[in-house]
């Protein structure tokens, strides 16, 4: 072993922390399995923005209170401070001599990139350097965005909710996870969001609550998750959050689709978890009349292959804007003296869709599963952190 840095895992958009819903594991197996690495669990908000769940998820990790910047408060409308980890913290000597490996599902790894971004800036004050960080790993990553957030309701001209759209994106989306997980709705319409001033009230109904939050500047906005999954959203993303040449980059895609060859378009396989068809066969097929994005050249084609949310064409690296060196695929079998520092290296996961690679396999997925995450622990640990 190489190194011994500790493991954080990070979920996704509607994702939860442990026993946040009693026995229900976000990670399914990752925790079962043997790992040489100490592995912790993160909670953030499931429908925060990367920056705020990046804060909240530094504060789980040091030990403190949450500080969402008071510059970026103001802007958006919300309280600066939130939740007290204080005495609490994963990695309470946190540093550069002390760093974690980072894992993100889904929009977890537009929050572990964040969070990057931030401790280089060292938006807390605690002295903070990139280098706390040693590797990030995004599983289904929507590193470009995902093309679903316009199923769901997304402008394709500015990746915002229309307000015209009042609250019915919001019940798709909570009707549509709710599908997915098989957890009862009012387990999750909390959503953490207090520092928006959105506590659920007592005796408050689903319906009174959702209308709270959709009358907000925060439903309407910038900052939430929805967003920042949009293909608007990633893009401004990935111009601001740099692949530095000190980390290590790692992703996973899963895929589940097959392609209709007189068409082109991508279809949802038979074994795909069936609440995840609809919007798989709305990406395997989107046209944009207009590019989302300023790419120099843009094909809807190239977004149609997903896993039921995510094309694989977002999960492979950021690559929508800035500049992020890709070094391309490995397998079981590489070896870890091939991965070099600045470069996202990238594995499939196929036959596997975007919520079967962690909370919601099929049966016989199970050890598929399993397996993954002893060879993502194991080639975590076997990198050389110096």
């Amino acid at each position: 072993m190489s190194n011994h840095w500790p493991v954080v895992l990070v979920h996704g958009m509607f994702g939860f922390g442990p026993k946040e819903l009693g026995n229900l594991s976000y990670w399914g197996a990752a925790f079962e399995v043997s790992s040489p690495l100490d592995r912790f669990e993160a909670s953030v908000g499931p429908i925060s923005s990367p920056h705020d769940r990046a804060c909240e998820l530094a504060a789980q990790i040091k030990g403190t209170i949450v500080d969402y910047g008071e510059v970026h408060a103001t802007a958006n409308g919300h309280e600066r401070f939130g939740s007290n980890f204080t005495g609490r913290g994963f990695v309470s000597n946190w540093d550069s001599n002390h760093p974690v490996h980072l894992v993100g599902h889904s929009l977890g790894g537009q929050t572990i990139r964040c969070l990057q971004y931030l401790l280089d800036q060292d938006y807390w004050g605690w002295g903070s350097e990139r280098s706390w960080i040693s590797s990030i790993s995004t599983i289904s990553g929507s590193n470009n965005g995902s093309t679903a957030t316009y199923f769901f309701g997304a402008d394709e001209k500015t990746g915002l909710i229309p307000r015209s759209a009042g609250i019915t994106p919001l019940l798709r989306l909570l009707e549509f996870y709710t599908s997915v997980t098989n957890v009862l709705v009012d387990k999750i319409y909390d959503f953490d969001l207090d520092h928006w001033g959105f506590s659920r009230l007592p005796g408050e109904d689903l319906i009174a609550y959702l209308q709270r939050v959709g009358k907000s500047s925060f439903f309407w906005g910038a900052d939430n998750a929805f967003y920042a999954a949009t293909l608007h959203g990633a893009h401004r993303a990935n111009g601001r959050w740099p692949t530095y040449p000190d980390t290590y980059y790692f992703s996973t895609i899963t895929e589940q689709t097959y392609r209709i060859w007189f068409k082109g378009h991508h279809h949802p396989s038979p074994l795909m978890t069936p609440s995840l068809r609809a919007p798989s066969r709305y990406v395997g097929s989107k046209v944009f009349q207009e590019p989302p994005v300023s790419q120099d050249s843009f094909n809807s084609s190239d977004w149609w292959e997903n896993d039921g949310l995510v094309s694989t064409y977002s999960q492979i690296a950021p690559h929508t804007d800035g500049d992020h060196p890709q070094g391309g695929e490995f397998s079981e079998g590489t070896d870890s003296p091939h991965f070099e520092k600045g470069k996202w290296y990238h594995d499939w996961a196929r036959g596997i869709d975007h919520g079967a690679i962690c909370m919601t396999p099929h049966w016989w997925q199970r050890r598929w599963q399993r397996k993954y995450y002893e060879r993502l622990f194991l080639r975590l640990a076997a990198l050389n952190i110096g």
